[in-house]
């Protein structure tokens, strides 16, 4: 029973550790805005939103990108 909570412990952590990526946003206007994980863009709606390295939800006008990058 423990080796098995061993296990699963180990397979959750591996699989938190797969959304934990950090991300740039370069904006247009010059900014840089960092995302902790990876930005979502709603192509219906034309809006990005990411969470910043506080946690607090963002989101802005897909257009006002230049970029994203992989930290």
């Amino acid at each position: 029973m423990k080796k098995l909570s061993c296990l699963a412990a180990i397979a959750l952590a591996l699989t938190l550790s797969g959304c934990a990526s950090d991300y740039v946003i370069n904006t247009k206007a010059g900014e840089q805005l960092f995302a902790h994980g990876e930005p979502d863009r709603d192509r219906d709606t034309g809006m990005t939103s990411y969470t910043d390295m506080n946690g607090d939800y963002h989101l802005m006008n897909t257009n006002d990108i230049a970029g994203i990058v992989k930290k």
